[in-house]
């Protein structure tokens, strides 16, 4: 077996001034799987945007076996064997399309190309049969999962001649068991001389799954090497750019005995079954489960963004019962969403117009909208949550994970939201954004507002929350006080397992 080996040389790549990658050198081999890791903003997608064509303006040079290359635009890249999954998968899907379709989708789409439907099919199933997977190929992408959406762009990466492979925060939307299945195909993948790109920001992950580091910051290369030689805590030092220290906050004052939300019987028209639960003023309250225990149907049913019932409800104590969307704000309910590309921020406009679209009517006059008090109000938030960018007037699809989620809790705060709910709300976030977000729900909890805090990561919800809800099958089979919290006491419960 002939093994590739790709080298990146001298990459700088800079964007109306500000320098995104300063001289970085990055070398992958077939065979390996390569942890690519640094904190958000740190150059990470932006290179391996450059080696995917998505850049054409960078400096340096791109060598495949000894040969220089010119990688100017995607197709560039896929010629060469060099394919994305990127985290956010439904972007790269085609809705309304079948499985084949999708997984077809670069044969479907060159000029002048004929097919047979059967053949179309039948390259499919060979194609996830690499991944050791069976589909149905014929039906649609909709009714797939996230991880079955996954397993479709890998397929689509084998269909062509895949010689390297990028993998963008893949365990992102998998629970543990997925994410199992998703490293025995890497390691398949490694065996058949694929080199892989694996970035996460989950440590234990890489090193579970990885041979080589590299760690990028502030555009730069900090280290690249073996990666059995490096410790978890060492790895985050070497991101962070400092030694590692407690990411959560102090303790907070006691919270108040004041009732911000309360909810009895709450069912949904599938999953949510007789959920009782509720918020003191000051307070955050955990809703700790695995993926598929209801975390999501519970944040969206209480913000009245999917249909439910409920026995008795009050919020800021008022008689209450989820309606919609728009009575949940008006009514002073906040959601910040798991998907936050798809449901919680407008990934193609501008920071200033995201942080203004919830607010309430003080940005307008006559009827018209006064974009110079937006852009003021803009700049207030940026300072007070901490996003990094170049200004208001920044698209923020090119804000790193970790500022487009501070944007998306930032939009909340002009209007009288008393209870916010924030559903994964660091998924696909790296651990320096992580301590900013942490102060920051911190922040709003000691100004006296609620939150909920929805997450399958326990360690989190152990370090932040004052109370933790655990949800199994639809249900909250446990309560644990905050104090007495333990992640090992979770994950029991989240299992399905009993108080004794």
């Amino acid at each position: 077996m002939i093994t590739s080996r790709l080298e990146m040389r001298g990459i700088s790549l800079a964007f109306s001034g500000f320098q995104a990658l300063s001289r970085v050198d990055f070398t992958l081999t077939g065979g390996s799987v390569h942890a690519l890791t640094g904190a958000n903003g740190a150059g990470k997608s932006t290179l391996m945007a450059v080696l995917c064509g998505t850049h054409a303006r960078y400096e340096g040079e791109i060598i495949i076996n000894n040969q220089p290359v010119a990688i100017r635009e995607p197709v560039d890249a896929k010629l060469l064997g060099i394919h994305l999954v990127q985290q956010e998968v439904d972007v790269a899907l085609i809705p309304g399309l079948s499985i084949a379709e999708n997984i077809m989708l670069d044969h479907l789409a060159q000029p002048g190309h004929r097919y047979r439907w059967g053949t179309v099919r039948e390259q499919a199933r060979q194609a996830l049969a690499q991944l050791d997977v069976t589909l149905d190929v014929r039906r649609s992408i909709d009714s797939c999962s996230l991880a079955e959406k996954q397993q479709i762009l890998l397929a689509r990466a084998l269909s062509h001649h895949c010689r390297f492979l990028i993998l963008d925060e893949p365990t992102a939307p998998l629970d543990a068991h997925e994410s199992e299945r998703l490293f025995a195909v890497v390691r398949r993948l490694q065996l058949q001389g694929i080199g892989v790109v694996f970035i996460s920001h989950r440590i234990h992950e890489l090193k579970a799954i990885c041979d080589t580091l590299t760690v990028l910051r502030d555009g730069k290369m900090i280290e690249s090497g073996p990666m059995a030689e490096l410790s978890g805590e060492a790895i985050v030092e070497k991101m962070l750019g400092h030694e590692l220290s407690d990411i959560y906050p102090p303790a907070r004052p006691a919270y108040s005995d004041e009732t911000l939300l309360r909810v009895e019987g709450l069912h949904d028209e599938g999953l949510l079954k007789d959920i009782s639960l509720h918020l003191r003023k000051g307070e955050i309250l955990g809703i700790a489960g695995l993926a598929g225990a209801g975390k999501t149907e519970l944040c969206k049913a209480l913000f009245g963004a999917s249909k439910s019932r409920v026995s008795a409800g009050e919020l800021n104590q008022q008689p209450w019962k989820p309606r919609d969307p728009a009575d949940s704000v008006l009514r002073g309910l906040a959601l910040v969403p798991e998907e936050r590309r798809k449901e919680g921020i407008f990934i193609d406009e501008p920071v200033s117009m995201n942080l203004a679209v919830s607010a309430d009517n003080t940005f307008s006059r006559w009827s018209l909208f006064g974009h110079r008090q937006a852009w003021r109000w803009a700049e207030e938030v940026i300072a007070r949550v901490g996003v990094r960018t170049r200004g208001p007037g920044q698209v923020l699809r090119r804000l790193s994970g970790g500022n487009q989620q501070k944007v998306a809790i930032g939009k909340w705060l002009r209007g009288n939201a008393q209870v916010l709910i924030f559903d994964e709300p660091t998924k696909g976030v790296d651990v320096k954004a992580k301590t900013d977000l942490f102060q920051l729900i911190d922040g709003l909890a000691r100004e006296g507002k609620g939150v909920i805090y929805a997450s399958g990561e326990f360690a989190e919800l152990v370090g932040l929350c004052d109370r933790i809800c655990v949800l199994w099958d639809g249900r909250i089979v446990a309560e644990v006080d905050g104090a007495d919290a333990r992640e090992e006491t979770l994950l029991y419960y989240s299992t399905g397992g009993t108080a004794s």
